[in-house]
C-alpha cells in the first residue's frame, strides 16, 4: 500500500484527533474576533455617535480584511507551506488585536479591524484545509464541519467576556482579552502543530522527509525512506484558474454562490443581532444574551452537521440545514416581541445556521485536491466574506432608511433559502458528471 492511501485508510490516531481539535482552536479565535464587534457595536457606536451605515462599515471592515486573506494570503500555504501562514497569520491577528484596545477614534479601529482580519482569513483557511489533510477519508467531513463548533466557542466567549466587561471596564476590554488569547494560541500552535504530511509529500523538498516520518510515527503509519515517485503525484502551477478547469468549473461557482449566501446571512445574524433587538425594544443585555445564545446553539449546529455528514451525503443534509434556518428565522421574528419566545427559537436558529457554515466547510474541502486545496477553499471563503461584507453594510443602509429593525430578517431568510436551492442545484449537476459509483469519491477526494 502507497503512502497516500495509508494516510486515507489507516484508523484515526489519537494524536490526529489531538491536531484536529487545534485546529478547532484555530477556530475558536476567528470566532472570537467576528464577534468581538458585534458584542461592542452598541457601546463604540454610543462613544463615537456613529450612525448605522457607518457603523455597519466599521463591522464590515473586519470581514474585508477576512476576504483579502483568504484570497491572497491562504493561497500562498499551496507555496510555503499551511503551519508558516498559520503561525504568521496568528501573531499579526493578535498584535492588532491588542492594539485595536488602545484607539481613540473609529479611523483607527476600522484601519485595525482590516488589518486583523487580514490574518484571520489567512488563518481561518489553511486551520479548514489542515484539518481535512490530517483526516483520514472517512472522517474528514466530520472534521471539517467539527471546526464551525470552534467558531461559536469563540463567539460564546467573547460575549461572555463583553457582557461582564463592557458594563464596568469598557469595550477595550474585550478586545485586549482577545489579543492575549490569540498570542497564547500562537505559543502552543508553535509548539504542537506539525506541517500536512500530504502537502509535503506533494512538495518533496529533501529536507522535509525526517519531519514526515516523525509526523508519521505518531499517526501510527509506517515512516517511508523517500519520497513517491513524481508520477504519483499531482503537481504544477496552482492559481485561481485551476479551479475552472473540466468539471470543478461548475463545482466552484456553486460552492462560490453557496458560501456567498450563507456568510451573508450568517453575519448579518451574528453582527446585527445584538443591535437589531436593542433597537426593536429589548435591552442592551438582553440583546447580547441572545446573541450569546444563538452561538450556543450553533456549538450543537455544527456537531449535528458532522455526524449527520458521515452517515448521509452532504448535499442532502446541507440543503436540508438551509431550507431550516429559513423557517426558523421566520419563526424568530414573528416571536421577537417575546423576550422568552425569542430566546429558545434563537437556540434553532443557531442551530441550523452555524450547521449549514459547518457543512460549506465540509463541502468545499472535498471539492478539491490536496494541491489546489488551499486556493480552492480561499477563494470559496473569500465569496462568503463577499456576502459577510455586504450583509452588515446593507443592513446599516437600510436601517438609515426607514427600515423597521426586524423587517431587514426577512431579506436574510431568502438568503438561505438561495443556498438551499444552489446545494441541490451542485448535487443534480454532479451526478450528471459523474458515474453514481464515484459520486461518492467526488465528494471526500484525498
Amino acid at each position: 500500500m502507497d503512502i497516500f492511501s495509508e494516510l486515507k485508510t489507516s484508523p484515526m490516531s489519537g494524536y490526529r484527533w489531538l491536531l484536529v481539535a487545534l485546529c478547532i482552536l484555530l477556530n475558536i479565535v476567528d470566532g472570537y474576533d467576528v464577534q468581538v464587534m458585534s458584542f461592542t457595536a452598541a457601546s463604540v457606536s454610543k462613544e463615537w455617535a456613529l450612525s448605522g451605515s457607518v457603523l455597519g462599515f466599521l463591522i464590515s471592515l473586519g470581514l474585508i480584511g477576512m476576504a483579502f486573506g483568504s484570497l491572497f494570503i491562504a493561497p500562498i500555504a499551496d507555496k510555503v507551506g499551511r503551519r508558516t501562514i498559520i503561525l504568521s497569520c496568528l501573531l499579526l491577528s493578535g498584535i492588532t488585536m491588542l492594539l485595536s484596545s488602545q484607539v481613540t477614534s473609529p479611523y483607527q479601529l476600522g484601519t485595525l479591524r482590516f488589518i486583523t482580519g487580514l490574518g484571520i482569513g489567512g488563518l481561518l483557511t489553511n486551520g479548514a484545509v489542515m484539518a481535512n489533510e490530517f483526516s483520514t477519508t472517512k472522517w474528514k467531513n466530520l472534521s471539517v464541519a467539527l471546526l464551525s463548533t470552534g467558531y461559536a466557542l469563540g463567539a460564546v466567549l467573547g460575549g461572555m467576556i463583553a457582557y461582564r466587561l463592557i458594563g464596568t471596564v469598557g469595550w477595550r476590554s474585550v478586545f485586549m482579552y482577545g489579543g492575549f488569547f490569540t498570542l497564547i494560541v500562537l505559543v502552543l500552535v508553535y509548539f504542537v502543530l506539525p506541517e500536512s504530511v500530504e502537502y509535503q509529500l506533494i512538495k518533496r523538498n529533501p529536507n522535509s522527509i525526517d519531519k514526515v516520518n516523525k509526523t508519521l510515527a505518531k499517526f501510527k503509519i509506517s515512516t517511508i525512506q523517500a519520497f513517491p515517485a513524481a508520477q504519483e503525484i499531482q503537481a504544477g502551477k496552482v492559481s485561481i484558474s485551476s479551479l475552472f478547469k473540466g468539471q470543478l468549473k461548475a463545482r466552484t461557482l456553486f460552492v462560490w454562490i453557496a458560501f456567498f449566501s450563507v456568510m451573508a446571512g450568517q453575519y448579518f445574524i451574528l453582527t446585527w443581532t445584538p443591535k437589531l433587538l436593542s433597537m426593536a425594544g429589548m435591552s442592551q443585555e438582553q440583546g447580547v444574551s441572545l446573541g450569546i445564545i444563538l452561538n450556543f446553539g450553533g456549538i450543537f449546529g455544527a456537531i449535528m452537521m458532522a455526524i449527520l455528514t458521515v452517515r448521509f451525503k452532504i448535499h442532502y443534509v446541507l440543503s436540508s440545514f438551509f431550507a431550516l434556518t429559513a423557517v426558523c428565522i421566520g419563526i424568530f421574528v414573528i416571536n421577537s416581541g417575546n423576550y422568552m419566545h425569542a430566546m429558545w427559537v434563537a437556540v434553532f436558529v443557531g442551530v441550523f445556521n452555524n450547521g449549514c457554515v459547518a457543512g460549506m466547510y465540509a463541502l468545499a474541502n472535498s471539492t478539491y485536491d490536496t494541491e489546489i486545496r488551499a486556493t480552492g477553499v480561499g477563494s470559496a471563503i473569500t465569496m462568503g466574506r463577499l456576502g459577510g461584507i455586504l450583509s452588515p453594510l446593507g443592513a446599516g443602509y437600510l436601517l438609515d432608511a426607514g427600515v423597521a429593525p426586524l423587517h431587514l430578517y426577512n431579506f436574510d431568510a431568502v438568503l438561505f433559502a438561495i443556498g438551499c436551492v444552489v446545494v441541490i442545484s451542485m448535487y443534480l449537476v454532479m451526478k450528471k458528471q459523474t458515474a453514481p459509483t464515484q459520486l461518492d469519491k467526488v465528494q471526500q477526494p484525498s
